[in-house]
């Protein structure tokens, strides 16, 4: 699992610098960056704050953060099809929305 890549996908995705995502969460930057760099692992309090500052479900920033070999039991197709799917809500939530208003 990589929550740190996914959290910045998902930030890039929704044009926000890692202060503006820090700010959002209630959490310092470098806290956000270790976490991003893979050095941090973030607890559950931190994954829910930093979900809400993204107006994602934490549930789908972990779905984002599953690895390929972690779903053994999961068609090669499926998988790109979850792949798609879930860059497709993440960009659907970004459409003409304000972060701080979302979660």
């Amino acid at each position: 699992m990589n929550l740190g890549s996914a959290i910045e996908q998902c930030r890039t995705l929704k044009g926000l610098t890692k202060s503006k995502l820090a700010a959002l969460a209630g959490l310092s930057i470098s806290y956000v960056t270790l976490i991003e760099q893979g050095e941090r692992d973030p607890t559950m309090a931190s994954i829910e704050k930093i979900s809400n500052a993204l107006g994602l479900p934490p549930s789908l920033l972990i779905l984002m953060a599953t690895e390929d070999d972690e779903l053994t039991s999961i068609s090669e197709g499926l998988k790109d099809e979850l792949k798609k799917i879930t860059s497709e809500l993440i960009e659907e939530t970004s459409k003409g929305t304000d972060p701080k208003v979302l979660g």
